[in-house]
């Protein structure tokens, strides 16, 4: 009988592990940037990362049970340049321009931007809901940005943001239709990697080695940096993928609004970011379009999925 209590309590904490994670990771990315390059720092992250994935898959590997074709390998690598790059490069860089609990808020319409991609990869119409909620967000959106007291909000951050959530919905719903190592660990591992090479080589570009100062590292940003590889890219993966196995669909997007609402309460708790009249409100009006979208909607190839 314990047993079978335990085996029906840990999906349901593998669902509280990214919750909790995932929310924190827009915070521990604003906190690592302030004194480390953001490419460079989310380069390593997924440096870091990569090998200790690939040791969780390493008894299938030396079971001979992973393959992994060129095929798969370019698709990895397609989808770990608009994730890792695309999506949390960018979002990392955001960070130096925005609270991390507006950056989390922006993000929460990454299921509205899914849907939309896949109707258009699918070449069906989207549901008129779908249009629906994603006018609704770009309302509250409106109203975060342009309310009275926002003026410390960066319409260069607000860019970065948008088109970080904009890659990195694309880039799910493209490893939706696309043929990727069937080792979840492996396909993971293998993203990280060339997603890790393509921020590298911006960061290299940016000139963010003359930048860098390993001395000038301040103890708040390594344990940010500690918590983002460990945590972040970690333990909330291999507990989204536990979780998906095991709950209902529905039950595993809650993430997508729940992360938005645990970023607001830890900026404003550990960071003291700011949080005035229209960002609560506009943050309602954008977390009710996402609820709305994600509670009634579902993907023909499953779930709505996202990351820190």
């Amino acid at each position: 009988m314990q047993t079978q209590n335990r085996g029906a309590l840990l999906p349901w904490l593998a669902l509280l592990t990214i919750w909790t994670v995932w929310g924190s990771t827009y915070l521990g990315m604003k906190l690592a940037v302030e004194t480390i390059p953001p490419f460079f720092m989310t380069a390593m992250r997924f440096f870091i990362a990569a090998p200790i994935l690939l040791l969780f898959a390493s008894p299938a590997i030396k079971r001979g049970e992973v393959r992994v074709t060129p095929t798969q390998l370019k698709s990895a690598a397609l989808i770990g340049v608009l994730l890792l790059l695309g999506g949390t490069g960018l979002g990392a860089l955001a960070q130096r321009y925005l609270d991390s609990s507006f950056a989390a808020l922006m993000v929460s319409l990454s299921p509205i931007w899914m849907s939309t991609f896949t109707a258009l990869r699918t070449k069906r119409s989207p549901d008129r809901k779908v249009m629906l909620a994603l006018v609704v967000g770009l309302i509250g959106i409106g109203i975060m940005v342009g309310g009275p007291g926002s003026g410390h909000i960066s319409l260069l951050g607000v860019v970065l943001i948008m088109t970080s959530s904009l890659a990195w919905s694309y880039g799910t719903v493209e490893s939706r239709f696309r043929e990727l190592p069937r080792n979840s660990f492996v396909s993971s591992a293998l993203q990280m990697l060339t997603g890790g090479i393509a921020l590298m080589t911006i960061s290299f570009a940016r000139g963010e080695w003359q930048e860098l100062s390993i001395a000038d590292i301040s103890t708040k940003s390594w344990i940010a940096f500690c918590w983002l590889v460990l945590a972040g890219s970690v333990l909330a993966y291999s507990a989204y993928m536990y979780a998906n196995r095991t709950l209902p669909i529905e039950v595993v997007s809650t993430y997508a609004y729940v992360n938005p609402v645990l970023a607001v309460l830890l900026g404003a708790w550990i960071d003291n970011d700011p949080v005035g009249p229209n960002v609560i409100f506009g943050g309602i009006v954008i977390l009710s379009a996402v609820v709305f979208i994600v509670s009634g909607h579902r993907t023909r190839h499953g779930t709505i999925d996202d990351e820190s």
